[in-house]
């Protein structure tokens, strides 16, 4: 009996102390910004939808986690929450008002030196039933640099312009198909 409850001690403290550490690669050290770009999952050739900027903020270790806020630099009102577990990334997130939705999980793959990610991004709004879908995509995540760290509270005062199409219209959501490309918006 002596013996079962002290090993069953020393299990517990060994598991308490592997759990402070956070994973690396893990998405805001060694460079916050990150690019997020969507691929229709439904089309046989995978048609790129749109990418974006996001800017993960610092992380509180939670368990075997690590936890913190977002935003998008490049669409506005585009922010969540994400948790990030060994080499996988939980990502949701809301925008126009917080009746356009997304959720986003990705896997890091660690042998990558230019840390990318690959996983998959849903979107969708409120309709008042089942919500309205707007797309299921293939989407990829690559680490671009850094991005400004914002106070908690301090996201609602990010003024990130509206986005356009390629013909001239505003886009309605992140993912929109036929965005002005990312690149020439950004100059990081």
């Amino acid at each position: 009996m002596k013996f079962k409850s002290s090993l069953t001690l020393v299990l517990c403290l060994t598991g308490t102390t592997a759990f402070a550490h956070p994973p690396q690669p893990n998405v805001f050290d060694d460079g916050n910004y990150w690019k997020i770009t969507a691929y229709d999952d439904s089309s046989p050739a995978h048609t790129q939808w749109a990418s974006q900027g996001i800017c993960f903020q610092p992380y509180a270790v939670v368990g075997t986690q690590v936890r913190g806020a977002w935003y998008s630099d490049t669409f506005p009102d585009w922010n969540g929450r994400y948790a990030q577990e060994g080499d996988k990334l939980f990502m949701h997130g809301d925008y126009a008002k917080d009746v356009g939705h997304d959720g986003m999980e990705f896997e890091i793959v660690t042998q990558s030196r230019e840390n990318l990610a690959a996983g998959h991004w849903k979107e969708w709004r409120e309709d008042g039933a089942y919500g309205n879908t707007i797309g299921f995509a293939n989407a990829t995540l690559t680490r671009a640099g850094k991005c400004e760290i914002v106070q908690p509270g301090g996201i609602a005062n990010i003024n990130v312009p509206p986005r356009f199409l390629l013909d001239g219209k505003i886009a309605e959501n992140p993912g929109d198909i036929g965005q002005v490309p990312l690149d020439s918006l950004l100059s990081r």
